[in-house]
């Protein structure tokens, strides 16, 4: 499709960095701040940020699922939303922000599927996701991942 052809459908034309990969700094920061964010939590030294931080990367995972095979069950990012809202719930009793080794190995691997996409989407992807993530939290939404959401 022509830039003109692309400006007619009231999408501006793709620049060369966004068709090209998400940058390698970016990804490993991401995926840091992700899996420290988890391993806090897993300690039961949580808080509010790292649940925070862990519900961002589930959702960014679930808008971005089409960039790897093995990522397209809206399951797996359900479980693991679930997962997190029982950890909220117990905080909210007083327990402390922290999971069992079930719970774990459910947001391990949402994270690592999350990281397989964050090295195979172009830019673009990435910003479109972040773009809808942003619309979702002002929506009001309990969540962006509907009940028997579509592959």
């Amino acid at each position: 499709m022509s830039k003109l052809a692309s400006r007619r459908r009231g999408r501006a034309a793709l620049t060369k960095a966004q068709l090209l990969p998400i940058a390698t700094e970016k990804i490993r920061a991401l995926s840091l701040e992700n899996h420290l964010a988890l391993s806090v939590v897993r300690a039961g030294n949580g808080e509010f940020e790292q649940i925070s931080c862990l519900l961002r990367a589930i959702y960014l995972a679930f808008y971005l699922r089409h960039e790897t095979v093995e990522g397209t069950d809206p399951d797996v990012y359900r479980h693991a939303e679930t997962v997190l809202d029982h950890c909220i719930a117990r905080a909210e009793r007083g327990e402390a922000w922290t999971l069992t080794e079930d719970e774990v190995a459910v947001l391990e691997r949402v994270l690592v599927l999350h990281d397989a996409q964050l090295a195979a989407a172009p830019l673009h992807r990435y910003q479109s996701a972040w773009e809808r993530l942003q619309l979702f939290i002002v929506s009001g939404q309990r969540s962006p991942i509907p009940a028997g959401a579509p592959a």
